[in-house]
């Protein structure tokens, strides 16, 4: 009875409030062929994958088109700018000329003003040939879409509800699967159980506290840093997999290669090494997911801020938020580890198991780096 008690009041708890969410509105006006505009467009396409559909962007090329012309000219006089050129990006009553790593901080800081208070569209209200208010803020309940709840009402939403689903969200979300298939590989060549559950352990425990940390630092690289470690964890990926499989052919020839070397040193300190590369890879994997998958650190504070509660619940709420990550992630381990142990390890397929581990991590570091995309890594 007390069970079914629980349930309910989960149920309840977790119920989102269903509203119609009002996205933050983003326009870039851009010339074909402007590097500076090609490079904002790819910050754009990363700022998508962080916040969803709670944006929505609009791109009008200037250069070859006198109609979209004509209304950067017009957004530009409404908004009393003398610059010129492109790129220039407006959000909501803002605007942005140019684009360098500083306009894109400033740019992600003024949706999220946005999102806490919904601002009048100035290239909107252009457009539809209105006449722009005095008072730009929207007077309405600020709304959030998540992953899992949907859309909600910022100020009414249970923050303890929302903890819970997205923090079962990230943990499973396209980008954590990578980190789920990859650790999964690895673990398939360790052998002896507690070795796994040690290693498994260390890369769980390390990604949460990654995760925690640079999701409320709001620790920011440039795209084109984000796919340097994006290659080097690929690249880090590709030598695990190379030794592992080397170990598994066992091919002996006179002179020893630099792989075969790397393998002797590796198999004498087996777990020192998993362990040093598990906790690089864990870090640098973490870093991209937060900066550029779907995930929720950063809403999930907007909306805390939204309720201005005070600094002891926001502890209370973000504790409960990582500690549903960093739960969900263990259950994900002891499913891998039962995988492992009755699939390969307690079957003639375990004497494969170095050289399946090998492939495996192989294939996740090709991905990685040729068609990041599948998983939201972008």
């Amino acid at each position: 009875m007390k069970l079914k008690k629980i349930l309910f009041l989960l149920i309840i708890l977790l119920l989102p409030l269903s509203v119609n969410a009002k996205e933050v509105d983003i326009t870039l006006f851009y010339g074909d062929g402007c590097p500076h505009c090609a490079h904002e467009e790819k910050y754009l396409e990363v700022l998508e994958k962080q916040l969803g559909k709670n944006i929505q962007i609009e791109k009008y090329e200037v250069w070859n088109n006198k109609e979209n012309e004509e209304l950067l000219k017009n957004v530009r006089e409404a908004l009393k700018d003398e610059n010129e050129g492109v790129p220039f990006l407006v959000v909501g009553d803002k605007y942005f000329s140019g684009y360098n790593d500083d306009i894109a901080k400033d740019i992600k800081k003024e949706v999220i003003k946005n999102l806490k208070q919904n601002k009048v569209d100035v290239v909107d209200t252009i457009k539809s040939e209105s006449s722009l208010p005095e008072d730009t803020n929207l007077k309405i309940n600020p709304t959030l879409e998540f992953s899992l709840l949907g859309n909600v009402d910022a100020k009414e939403i249970n923050p303890a509800g929302v903890a819970l689903t997205e923090g079962v969200s990230d943990a499973i979300n396209l980008g954590s699967l990578w980190v789920i298939f990859f650790l999964g590989s690895i673990l398939l060549a360790v052998y002896n159980k507690k070795k796994r559950w040690i290693l498994g352990s260390t890369f769980v425990i390390i990604t949460a506290v990654t995760y925690m940390i640079f999701a409320l630092t709001n620790i920011n690289f440039t795209v084109n840093q984000t796919t340097f470690i994006r290659s080097f964890i690929a690249i880090m990926a590709i030598i695990i997999a190379a030794i592992t499989i080397d170990a598994h052919m066992k091919i002996n020839v006179p002179k020893k290669s630099i792989l075969q070397k790397l393998g002797e040193i590796f198999g004498k300190r087996q777990m020192l090494i998993y362990g040093i590369m598990i906790t690089v890879i864990s870090i640098l994997t973490t870093f991209v997911l937060v900066n550029q998958a779907s995930s929720s650190p950063l809403l999930f504070k907007t909306l805390l801020e939204i309720q201005n509660v005070d600094s002891m619940h926001y502890i209370i709420y973000i504790g409960l938020y990582f500690i549903t990550y960093l739960v969900t992630s263990f259950i994900l381990l002891a499913v891998i580890n039962t995988i492992i142990k009755e699939l390969f390890v307690e079957n003639t397929i375990g004497t494969y198991n170095r050289l399946i581990s090998g492939i495996l991590v192989l294939a996740l570091a090709a991905i990685l780096l040729f068609v990041p995309g599948i998983f939201m890594m972008v």
